[in-house]
């Protein structure tokens, strides 16, 4: 039986501060880019997006790309759904002049402690029973709320390193929600995490980001996979409304391959046949505008496909290629289609990634469009 792979690579072709001639060898993937059909604009041109295609939905185009109910579903299985859910990342608020600049990540990620204080100081002081905040994990929250606002936001990709001036929600309700935004930054600014954090030379958590707000959509018919392979929490979370496995990557293709043909006598109901593989440590490195990390995770996005270029994996097996039907999803609106007969296109010469960088390669994260 023909098998399908979809392999999803955000930030394959940056923006990354990486000098095109820095760019790891990938004799292995180049091949097969330059071998399968290019389909351009096929498909949404950031990742978030993208993820949602693939799993059969289509949000709004005008409205937030809805991350955040799929998230915390991955953050926390057992939660009661809520009406509306928003992202709420806690970030440091840093003054630059006469503006203020947005931090988040590892590096400002406050430890659970931490975090149960300022949920708790947030909906002692703020919430109501239509809005509470929540904190599944420490460096990801959630704002619930009974009545769906009438948003629109920037992910917090687009604003990390940046000024906030212009990034704030827009919309009929954007002002009332400024001021919340406003009481938020007060209230956990003379916190008692914040002094503690302060006194230890750590950045301040002095307020929330809030975006990729939306309800959970109709499930799609059909599971579009049978298994997923993915750390990422939105992967994770849609995966989970379809009754889809998921598993972290195993060690290289070949044992994906053998784990499928292991697993195709009780496939996932109504699904396709296909699995997905989502590589996102490149996108990550693209995030914190690491050129060293995105070129480590491109090489061993590199070694992990040596698979299928019919060489002995791990496992001890061969990539069966006379069978495989591959799927590759940069998350910048392309699509590449490789088929088992595109092996024969000889003529066709290695995808360069270098020049596809060009001058999107030079680039901190303030070029960055979402997650």
């Amino acid at each position: 039986m023909s098998r399908q792979l979809d392999l999803l690579v955000p930030g394959l072709f940056g923006p990354v501060p990486v000098h095109p001639a820095e760019v790891p060898p990938t004799p292995v993937l180049s091949r097969l880019l330059g071998r399968a059909d290019r389909l351009p604009g096929a498909v949404a041109a950031d990742p978030c997006r993208t993820l949602f295609h693939l799993f059969g939905y289509a949000p709004a185009s005008d409205r937030d790309c809805p991350s955040g109910p799929y998230c915390r579903l991955a953050d926390d299985p057992g939660a009661t759904p809520a009406a509306y859910v928003l992202h709420a990342d806690p970030v440091h608020l840093r003054p630059d002049r006469d503006r203020l600049v947005l931090f988040a990540g590892p590096d400002f990620a406050p430890d659970r402690a931490e975090a149960d204080a300022l949920v708790a100081l947030f909906n002692q002081h703020l919430g109501t029973d239509c809005l509470r905040l929540e904190a599944p994990t420490p460096e990801r929250w959630y704002l619930l709320t009974e009545q769906p606002p009438d948003l629109v936001t920037q992910p917090l990709a687009t604003v990390l390193g940046r000024p906030i001036a212009g990034q704030l929600p827009q919309g009929p309700e954007a002002r009332r929600w400024a001021r919340y935004l406003n009481e938020i930054q007060m209230l956990f600014h003379h916190s008692a995490v914040n002094e503690h954090r302060e006194a230890a030379g750590i950045p301040t958590l002095n307020g929330l980001w809030l975006w990729g707000g939306g309800q959970r959509l109709p499930v799609p018919a059909t599971a579009p996979y049978n298994r997923v392979f993915s750390p990422d929490p939105l992967a994770l979370g849609l995966a989970h409304t379809q009754g889809i496995p998921t598993a972290p990557l195993p060690a290289d293709l070949g044992a994906v391959l053998a784990a499928g043909d292991a697993s195709t006598s009780t496939p996932t109901p109504l699904a396709t046949g296909a699995d997905l593989i989502h590589w996102s440590g490149i996108w990550e490195a693209v995030l914190a505008a690491d050129g060293m990390a995105w070129a480590a995770s491109l090489s061993a996005l590199e070694q992990w496909l040596t698979g299928l270029d019919g060489r002995v994996s791990a496992t001890g097996g061969a990539a069966p290629l006379l069978r495989l039907n591959f799927n590759l999803y940069p998350a910048n609106g392309e699509h590449f289609r490789y088929r088992p007969h595109h092996r024969y296109r000889f003529w066709r010469q290695q995808l360069d990634l270098a020049p596809w960088l060009g001058d999107r390669g030079v680039r901190g994260p303030a070029n960055v469009n979402q997650t």
